[in-house]
């Protein structure tokens, strides 16, 4: 009957996700509880960790135990339910300590009901687990701490199955791989799509029941397209039709841009990893017309953001580039820029970009190609040809030499993208043969920095008068 108090707080696990921390205490009785929970969505995929323990120091590994994940111990047939021990985030050894201590508070119990083969059974589990965490044995209460330590581990592999893939294991050596650390992704049946709450297929409802060796169990609106076996099954198109993933493409119509007929557009999100959430948006009509364009996702950041790529060879030409259409690109070698909002927004590589850019500037300039590109009249009325004045001459040199720098004959080069809205994204160099562990010493041709926007560049963008602070309050009594 008394009140307690309930603590809330949202931190971020490094290399993992956002949580909740959930901590409840009373002071009238004593009670007291504390879990995690995420605000997150279901995961895609389910998640399997397999952790083999060879040392002490792997039982200060932080982990992470969803409301729906299953730990076990395959080596003393030990497994924690989801409906046990949720929402835990502890050390390998509090949760050993903790499943040791929860069999042991029974045991009386046990013992009073005569179940004494289920109370045997419980004490050697109780043992192996005091054993494994490093703790005294039921007949070793009077051990020192010294005895304990001296004692020999005793190797053990631990299993964590989520099929909301919100659990976690600690990696000690990240980035680096963890060899006693195996991660594996897997998709889920149908009956775990049923646990975690997802809504069954069509099929499944009609026929009432569920099984998880039929494909058309599955409902393919909680799997990730074009990668499950539900894909090589043929499904009625009424209820394809019903499929809405969040990776599905979106279609709405619109007119055609060049022949002003009725199309569609087709948009889709996707996510990139280390970075955000992309809008994709594709248009394509049979008159041959087509265009693509990226926006970025989410909240407006607090800074801009300038990246800095030093071109020097084929594989810098060859990284993934995301330009937003806020931003603007600078080839200082050329003295060229391109302004903010040319060209939209751009998915390529910075060779392809390079090729854009040539393309653009030679196809909007009307004397850029043609004969007009090679000979000029000296008067207006005809005559004679002269040659290029200085500033065609410049304009024809610096489409030469983005081509060359396309096309990875004119090395090294700078390429600059300054985007307000911190909407774009330069990928590391692709070289063949190399690996993750040979990516660690970071990337010395790129160089990414954060500034202070402008009065200008917010007023461009329409941000100096936003407002958003006190739009909850009172609003104003209506006038009689």
């Amino acid at each position: 009957s008394g009140n307690g108090v309930t603590t809330l707080l949202p931190t971020e696990i490094p290399t993992f996700r956002n949580i909740l921390v959930i901590a409840f205490s009373c002071d009238d009785c004593g009670y007291s509880n504390n879990e995690v929970n995420f605000s997150g969505e279901i995961q895609p995929r389910g998640q399997k960790w397999t952790l083999s323990v060879s040392d002490r120091n792997d039982l200060n590994r932080q982990i992470v135990k969803a409301d729906s994940a299953t730990l076990v111990i395959p080596d003393i047939d030990f497994e924690i339910p989801p409906a046990t021990q949720r929402g835990t985030i502890s050390t390998l050894e509090g949760i050993l300590t903790k499943s040791a201590n929860a069999l042991e508070s029974q045991q009386a119990e046990r013992l009073q009901l005569g179940d004494l083969d289920n109370f045997h059974r419980c004490h050697g589990v109780i043992e192996r687990l005091r054993q494994y965490a490093g703790k005294a044995l039921l007949s070793e209460v009077h051990s020192d701490e010294k005895s304990l330590s001296s004692r020999a581990f005793h190797p053990f592999s631990v299993i964590l199955d989520d099929p909301g893939g919100n659990s976690f294991m600690e990696n000690p050596l990240s980035p680096r791989d963890d060899p006693h650390l195996k991660i594996e992704q897997y998709y889920r049946t149908p009956n775990q799509d049923m646990a975690l709450g997802l809504q069954p297929s069509q099929h499944a409802q009609t026929e009432g029941t569920i099984d998880d060796s039929n494909p058309l169990h599955k409902n393919p609106a909680n799997v990730t397209q074009g990668s499950h076996m539900i894909e090589e099954f043929s499904i009625d198109d009424a209820y394809q039709s019903s499929i809405l993933g969040r990776e599905e493409p979106m279609v709405f119509p619109t007119p055609c841009a060049s022949c002003h007929q009725p199309a569609e557009t087709k948009m889709c999100v996707a996510n990139i990893p280390n970075f955000k959430e992309v809008v994709i948006m594709a248009f394509l009509f049979h008159c041959g017309y087509k265009n693509n364009e990226i926006k970025g996702g989410g909240a407006i950041p607090e800074r801009g953001c300038r990246i800095t790529v030093t071109v020097s060879s084929a594989a810098d030409l060859a990284r993934e580039v995301l330009k937003s259409d806020t931003a603007a690109i600078f080839v200082p070698e050329l003295d060229l820029e391109l302004s903010s909002g040319g060209m939209g927004g751009v998915y390529s590589t910075i060779e392809g970009l390079l090729t854009k850019m040539h393309e653009r500037l030679k196809h909007v300039n009307p004397f850029g190609h043609g004969d007009s590109s090679m000979q000029q009249h000296t008067t207006n009325d005809g005559g004679a040809f002269s040659e290029p004045d200085s500033s065609h001459a410049k304009f024809i040199s610096v489409l030469e030499n983005l081509q060359q720098m396309a096309s990875g004959q004119l090395f090294p080069l700078t390429f600059v993208i300054l985007d307000p809205l911190a909407n774009s994204f330069v990928g590391p160099p692709y070289r063949q043969g190399e690996t993750a562990k040979s990516k660690e010493n970071g990337d010395d041709g790129l160089l990414v920095e954060q500034y202070e926007r402008s009065h200008s560049e917010n007023e461009v963008l329409g941000l100096n008068d936003m407002r958003t602070e006190h739009n909850q309050g009172e609003s104003e009594a209506p006038k009689t």
